[in-house]
C-alpha cells in the first residue's frame, strides 16, 4: 500500500500538537515556579545586627524574564485552545454503498436492483426541478456507482477486502504542520532556523555546561584550587601558613576578586596599617607571604588580614571585595582544606583550620581573647579590661552579678554595655553533659571490637529547652543509664535514629557582626588519640544543636591491650572561646575476661523406640557401623 502525505492546510491538527508540546512546557514550569525551590534571599538575610555589610547587589532579571515566558506560554495556551475550540474538524466519512442505496449489508441482487430503479427515479435529472439538478447529478453518479459496485463481482470483492470499488488505493497520513513550512520559498528561513537551533545555540550552551562542570569538584571548588591545596597542605603547618595557602585559591583570580592597577596604591596603604596593628597587638608581625606571591594572592592576604584585624578601608569597591573573599575563603575552609585534613586524620591541622573558620566569622586574630566578639571591645580597651577585672571571656563576664559586670565594663557607656550584654547571651556556652565508650551488648572493651561513642551536649545558656516530638512514649536519657546497664544503653543506641528525627532542632544564628552574611552556629565533634595525635573517626558536624544533641559515633578497638587516652574535643565555627575539651580513658581487656556466655539448650527429644523416625535413626546406624567394618577390613588388607 502506497502513503501519501498531506500537511495540514487549515492548521486543525496544528493546533491540538501546537497545544500539547505546550502544555507539556509550561505546565510543569508553571509549578516549579509557584511550589519549587525558592530563593535562598530571604533566608540568608541575616537578622542580627552587622558592622559590616555588602553593598545591595543589582537584582538578576532572569525571575522576570522567566515569569513573562511563562505568562507568554498560558496566554498562547488559551489562544490555541480557543482555536481548537472554534475550528471545524471535517470527520473524513467512509464511503458505503448500502448505505447510498438505503439497504442492509449483505442484500440479494435483486434487492439491490429495486434499489436503485426506485432512487433513480427519484434523483434522475429529468425527474427534478431546475434548482436541484445539480444536486441531482451527484447523487445520481454516486447511486450508479454503488449499484455497479454491489452488482460487478470483482467490483463487490474488492469493495469488501479494501473498502473501495477500485481495490487497494494510497494510504494518506496527515501531519500537523502547515504545508507553509515545506514550501520552497520558506525553507530558506526554516533550514536556517534549524541551523541557528542545532548548529549554534544547542552546542554553545551544552559546551558552556560541560566546561564549568569540568572546571568544579562536587562541592564546587575550583579543581586546581584543590590541587593547591593537595600539594601544598602538610600534617605540621602553621596557622599562619595555612591562611597562606588559602590566599592560593585559584578563585581569588576570578575577574570580580583579581588584582587591578588600580587597586595597587589602596593596597599598599592597607597593607601599612594592617603591620602596625599587628605589631602593637598580635604575636606575628603581618608580612606578604614568600612562597604565594602572587598579586592575586597577595591583595586576598591583605583583605583577609584587614578582616582580621578590623582595619577600616576607604574604598567602597575594596571593602566589598574584602567581605567576597571571606565569604570564599569560610567555603574553601570547611569545603577543601578540611576536607583533606580529616581525610588524612590530622588532628592538628584540623583543629588549627577549625579556628581560622572562627577567625573568619568573627574577623578576629589567632590568640585573640573571646571578650572581643561583643560590640563596644576593641583592640584599645580590651588590654585595660583585662588588667584591670581579669576578665577574658563572655562566659567569665556572664558568672558575675549584673553590678559587677557593669563595673567590668565601665569603659562603656550605658547603650555600649546594653549591647554587649545582650550578644553575650546569644554565644552560647557548651557542656559535655556526658560520654560513654562501650561495645554494645558487652560490658568490656576487648581488643578489634566495635566501640560505640555516645556524647550528649548541652547549652548550658539555651533560650529554651527542646521537648522531643515522640508518641507519648517515654525516652531514656542517656545521662540516667549506668555504665554497666548494657541492656539499656543496646535499647538507647537502637532507638538513636528514631529519635534523632523525633528531636530535630534548627541552628540559631551566630552573632557576627564582621561576617557580611547570615551564620548559623554550627559545631565539629572530633575524636582523636592522644599518643598518635591522629583522628579516630572523622570531625562529625553537627548542624543542629540549639538545646542538647547526642552524638552516637563507632570505632574499631585497637589490637592491643593497654589503656589508652583520647581528646574529645566540640568546637564552634562560628564562636571563639565557645569550644569544649575533655579527656577521655578506654582500657582494653583480654576478651577472656567477659562473662561466659551460657550453653545453648537442644530442646530436642529423642524419638520413641516404636516410632518410624526411631526405626530409620536405627536403619541409619547400622548402615554407618557396616560402613565403618568395611573401612576397617579394607585397612587390614
Amino acid at each position: 500500500m502506497r502513503s501519501k502525505y498531506t500537511y495540514d492546510e487549515s492548521g486543525v491538527t496544528f493546533f491540538y500538537y501546537a497545544l500539547t508540546v505546550l502544555s507539556l512546557v509550561v505546565a510543569p514550569a508553571t509549578v516549579y515556579m509557584l511550589f519549587g525551590k525558592k530563593s535562598s534571599a530571604a533566608a540568608a538575610k541575616p537578622k542580627t545586627p552587622k558592622v559590616r555589610t555588602r553593598k545591595p547587589r543589582t537584582k538578576s532579571s532572569t525571575p522576570k524574564i522567566k515569569l513573562a515566558l511563562v505568562l507568554a506560554g498560558w496566554a498562547l495556551i488559551f489562544l490555541l485552545s480557543y482555536k481548537v475550540k472554534t475550528t471545524e474538524v471535517k470527520e473524513a466519512k467512509m464511503w458505503d454503498p448500502y448505505e447510498i442505496l438505503g439497504i442492509d449489508n449483505g442484500e440479494s441482487e435483486e434487492v439491490i436492483t429495486r434499489a436503485y430503479r426506485k432512487l433513480s427515479l427519484k434523483w434522475h435529472p429529468d425527474k427534478v426541478g431546475k434548482d436541484m439538478k445539480e444536486q441531482a447529478g451527484e447523487m445520481m453518479a454516486e447511486i450508479n456507482r454503488a449499484h455497479k459496485t454491489l452488482t460487478n463481482a470483482e467490483a463487490r470483492e474488492n469493495y469488501e477486502k479494501y473498502g473501495n470499488p477500485d481495490g487497494m488505493q494510497t494510504q494518506s497520513m496527515g501531519i500537523a504542520l502547515p504545508k507553509l513550512l515545506v514550501e520552497a520559498h520558506t525553507s530558506p528561513f526554516v533550514l536556517m532556523l534549524y541551523g541557528l537551533m542545532f548548529g549554534f545555540i544547542m552546542p554553545f550552551y551544552v559546551g558552556r555546561w560541560w566546561y564549568n562542570s569540568t572546571r568544579y569538584q562536587k562541592d564546587r571548588i575550583l579543581n586546581p584550587t584543590m590541587s593547591t591545596f593537595f600539594k601544598n597542605i602538610r600534617e605540621h603547618i602553621s596557622q599562619r601558613n595555612l591562611i597562606e595557602l588559602l590566599t592560593a585559591a585559584t578563585e581569588f583570580t576570578e575577574e570580580d576578586l583579581k588584582y587591578r592597577p588600580s587597586d595597587e596604591a589602596a593596597l599598599k596603604a592597607l597593607s601599612e596599617k594592617i603591620r602596625r596593628v599587628s605589631q602593637v597587638y598580635a604575636l606575628d608581625l603581618f608580612t606578604p607571604s614568600k612562597k604565594f606571591n602572587s598579586k592575586d594572592s597577595w591583595k586576598a592576604n591583605i583583605l583577609l588580614h584587614a578582616h582580621f584585624f578590623r582595619v577600616s578601608i576607604d574604598s567602597v569597591e575594596l571593602a566589598d571585595q574584602q567581605q567576597q573573599v571571606v565569604m570564599t575563603a569560610l567555603t574553601l575552609v570547611h569545603r577543601g582544606l578540611l576536607q583533606i585534613s580529616t581525610t588524612h586524620n590530622w588532628y592538628i591541622c584540623s583543629t588549627l583550620l577549625m579556628n581560622i573558620s572562627q577567625m573568619l566569622v568573627q574577623g578576629v586574630y589567632c590568640y585573640d581573647a573571646p571578650l572581643i566578639q561583643l560590640p563596644g571591645i576593641t583592640w584599645e580597651n580590651q588590654p585595660t579590661i583585662f588588667k584591670e577585672n581579669k576578665l577574658y571571656s563572655n562566659h567569665q563576664l556572664m558568672r558575675l552579678p549584673a553590678a559587677e559586670q557593669r563595673q567590668a565594663l565601665s569603659q562603656l557607656n550605658d547603650k555600649q554595655f546594653e549591647e554587649a550584654i545582650q550578644a553575650a547571651k546569644m554565644i552560647p556556652r557548651l557542656e559535655i553533659a556526658r560520654v560513654l565508650l562501650t561495645v554494645v551488648g558487652d560490658k568490656a572493651i576487648t581488643p578489634a571490637s566495635i566501640v560505640t561513642l555516645i556524647v550528649k551536649l548541652r547549652i548550658a545558656n539555651a533560650p529554651n529547652k527542646i521537648v522531643p516530638r515522640g508518641k507519648g512514649v517515654a525516652v531514656a536519657d542517656i545521662e540516667d543509664i549506668a555504665d554497666d546497664d548494657t541492656a539499656a544503653i543496646e535499647n538507647f543506641v537502637s532507638d538513636y535514629a528514631k529519635r534523632e528525627k523525633e528531636t530535630k532542632q534548627a541552628a540559631p544564628e551566630a552573632y557576627c557582626p564582621y561576617f557580611a552574611g547570615r551564620k548559623d552556629s554550627q559545631w565539629w565533634l572530633s575524636f582523636a588519640n592522644y599518643q598518635s595525635g591522629k583522628l579516630v573517626v572523622p570531625p562529625v558536624r553537627i548542624s543542629d544543636l540549639a538545646s542538647e544533641r547526642v552524638v552516637v559515633l563507632q570505632f574499631q578497638a585497637p589490637p592491643q591491650k593497654e589503656t589508652y587516652r583520647f581528646h574529645l574535643s566540640v568546637k564552634s565555627d562560628s564562636y571563639i572561646g565557645s569550644d569544649v575539651m575533655q579527656e577521655v580513658q578506654m582500657t582494653v581487656v583480654d576478651r577472656s575476661t567477659l562473662p561466659v556466655e551460657p550453653p545453648i539448650v537442644d530442646d530436642i527429644s529423642e524419638p520413641e523406640e516404636d516410632s518410624i523416625a526411631a526405626q530409620m535413626a536405627q536403619m541409619r546406624g547400622q548402615q554407618a557401623g557396616a560402613r565403618r567394618n568395611d573401612d576397617d577390613s579394607s585397612d587390614e588388607d
